[in-house]
């Protein structure tokens, strides 16, 4: 599940129309939905408020199996449409496989950014330690946007960790460079769109650079992706390849959309030089509400009318992984009255004592 900030985070890229789907760091994103979902350890409780469309603070208590928490806010230069917790879409604010459908830009082509700022400012202190992180998104024109984000602990001595990143996007390749401040690691990426969008699917390619200003030294990366496109009558399927030629690692993933409620993946990790490999399988499966839902308008003179909304609503999520060095992850996400709770473990089979972890996050915000 996302957490609130997050999912603040994904309403402003959608609200100002950015394709965050259409980077080389995302190229995975269909599998690492299914393969790679992050369970939650302990108990945690995430309490938001909603006092105006710009401005939401957000309270995180862990009580197990150490007390810590959280204290955080985001401000917006343009307002987002968050409903609450009860109201909310409940497949918006959970991590699942989603088909992305870039939504036509209502940018026009004379609004300058120099004068009306897009912009989000978020801010995050942890109790104990009194760590803080801080990050800065800035639409800088219809194309162009960069983020700075920082971390700083001020129990340790060492300076702040900075992360820079400018991201130029026109749909058909994207770019992006960034840099981080605590290992002077300089990176470029980019990925680039064969086809039409008009056609059943897309064959995309993309490549990373990185180098190390202090240790001098770098690494490279590639990749290759085939995507059904919404558009398409086939179902949704993914199919996945990565190499890293300098450590010697390459990795396949094959994702589809079996039926309306189910999703299937799987991948295949493999080193050149030790002959190591790895494999993962998983799903995630969907309950949809089929009671149709009443909704109310009431006109200027003051007649009710009372409307029946009959399509499916996704209502709870099952998600299972396992693999070799892994081991098995289940997690359960739903929602119980005015909350989204996300109940999850991870285990070994292997070991006589299987079970790792298992935790429940519980949010809430109005």
């Amino acid at each position: 599940m996302n957490d609130f900030m997050e999912y603040c985070l994904k309403r402003f890229y959608r609200a100002s129309s950015w394709n965050e789907d259409n980077q080389y760091s995302n190229l995975c994103s269909w599998s690492h939905a299914i393969l790679d979902f992050h369970t939650p350890r302990g108990l945690s409780l995430v309490i938001s408020k909603l006092p105006t469309p710009q401005f939401k603070p957000s309270y995180t208590l862990n009580a197990l199996p150490t007390l810590n928490g959280s204290l955080g806010y985001l401000y917006t230069s343009r307002p987002l449409d968050i409903e609450t917790s009860a109201t909310v879409d409940f497949q918006d604010l959970i991590d699942r496989f989603r088909i992305v459908v870039k939504e036509p830009t209502k940018t026009h082509a004379t609004e300058d950014y120099r004068v009306n700022p897009d912009y989000l400012l978020y801010g995050r202190m942890f109790f104990p330690g009194a760590r803080l992180e801080a990050m800065y998104v800035r639409r800088i024109s219809e194309h162009l946007q960069c983020s700075i984000t920082a971390v700083n602990s001020p129990r340790t001595y060492a300076s702040p960790q900075v992360a820079m990143q400018l991201q130029y996007d026109v749909d058909k390749w994207c770019s992006e460079c960034s840099f981080t401040s605590d290992d002077g690691l300089l990176g470029l990426r980019a990925l680039y769109n064969f086809g039409q969008p008009v056609s059943s699917g897309q064959w995309s390619i993309g490549t990373e650079m990185y180098y190390g200003i202090l240790d001098k030294s770098g690494g490279l990366s590639t990749g290759i992706r085939y995507r059904t496109l919404p558009t398409s009558n086939t179902a949704p399927v993914s199919f996945t390849y990565t190499l890293n030629p300098i450590v010697g690692h390459m990795s396949t993933s094959y994702t589809a959309k079996v039926s309306e409620q189910l999703v299937m993946g799987s991948r295949f990790d493999f080193s050149i030089y030790s002959y190591e490999s790895d494999l993962v399988l998983g799903f995630e499966y969907r309950t949809k509400s089929k009671s149709p839902t009443i909704e109310t308008d009431v006109d200027q003179d003051g007649v009710i009318t009372l409307t029946a909304d009959r399509t499916e609503k996704l209502e709870g999520l099952i998600k299972s992984s396992w693999g070799f060095t892994k081991g098995l992850s289940l997690m359960w996400e739903g929602r119980f009255k005015n909350t989204i709770f996300s109940l999850g473990l991870t285990a070994d089979l292997r070991n006589l004592n299987p079970i790792r972890t298992i935790g429940l996050e519980v949010q809430y915000f109005s």
